[in-house]
């Protein structure tokens, strides 16, 4: 991801590399991302009792993310997709997560344009304890990059965010914000450097229970963060806004809408839509 708008349709970096940290793509026709219907509508019911997030075996989910840009340059981006594909493997006590991320243009079903996997072991109490970087047929990522990418923290599964811990009702979704933004550093621009961040703001927080038509029950987090990053090109703020579902039965995110409203000295304003959409499979 570039600086500007301007040049965001130029091929990323990661794009021929076979990132290891998933890397944003845009939508170039908007219809595909306003097309998709609203994450949650409907009531939320207050926690009465703390709510474990716990990763269990042979749960899983497929999530789509649709991210496009809101500018007034007139140049559009590719149209591209990540997809994310989750599994749990082992046992209660030593689960492990996988998670196969591929990148797309069309669609979901097209050939995919690069494609890498984590894996993340946990420990007796869910927490996450070892993780790993691999490649996946068609797409080899470099062994000295595969080997060095759990020492330089490059290896992440979003979820894991959540994983082993326990809500309460109007909790904070982290004690730091740098917590927050490693959450969310994987689908936002490259060029926005969490090392250079000279504020973070972070206000986001659980707001409830809700549950979908089929009874499913899932913790419905409030994103709302803010950051300040300088460089010598000047300084750039970013308001991220919106919602993320954890589902309860397997621990695994179920779907996310939100907003990033980046405003740079040096070009203008524009905004990311962010849409991810998951199908679940029961864990078992």
């Amino acid at each position: 991801m570039k600086q500007t708008p301007q040049v965001r349709n130029r091929p990323s970096p990661g794009l021929t590399a076979a990132p290891i940290f998933a890397v944003v793509l845009f939508s170039a026709t908007p219809s595909q991302a306003a097309d998709v219907t609203p994450l949650f509508q409907g009531e939320v019911a207050p926690i009465t009792d703390p709510a474990p997030i716990r990763v269990r075996p042979n749960g899983g989910a497929f999530c789509v993310l649709h991210q496009r840009l809101i500018s007034d340059e007139d140049d559009a981006p590719d149209a591209q997709i990540v997809t994310f594909d989750t599994g749990v493997e082992g046992t209660d006590a030593a689960a492990v997560v996988v998670q196969t991320v591929k990148g797309h243009r069309e669609s979901a079903e097209s050939p995919p344009i690069f494609g890498y996997q984590h894996r993340m072991t946990l420990d007796a109490n869910g927490r996450p304890v070892a993780t790993e970087a691999r490649a996946i047929p068609g797409f080899p990522i470099d062994a000295e990059t595969l080997r060095k990418a759990p020492l330089d923290g490059d290896v992440d599964i979003r979820d894991a965010i959540f994983f082993g811990r326990v809500f309460k009702q109007d909790d904070l979704l982290n004690r730091t914000p740098e917590e927050t933004f490693r959450f969310l550093k994987p689908v936002i621009p490259q060029d926005l450097d969490l090392d250079a961040l000279v504020d973070r703001r972070d206000q986001s927080r659980v707001a409830g229970i809700v549950s979908d038509p089929e009874g499913r029950r899932s913790l419905l987090f409030q994103i709302d963060a803010q950051m300040t990053t300088v460089r010598r090109s000047g300084a750039t703020d970013t308001v991220f806004k919106g919602q993320v579902l954890v589902d309860l039965a397997t621990g695994l995110m179920a779907g996310e809408d939100w907003t990033a409203r980046i405003d740079k000295t040096s070009t203008a304003p524009f905004e990311l839509v962010t849409h991810v959409r998951c199908t679940l499979q029961p864990a078992g």
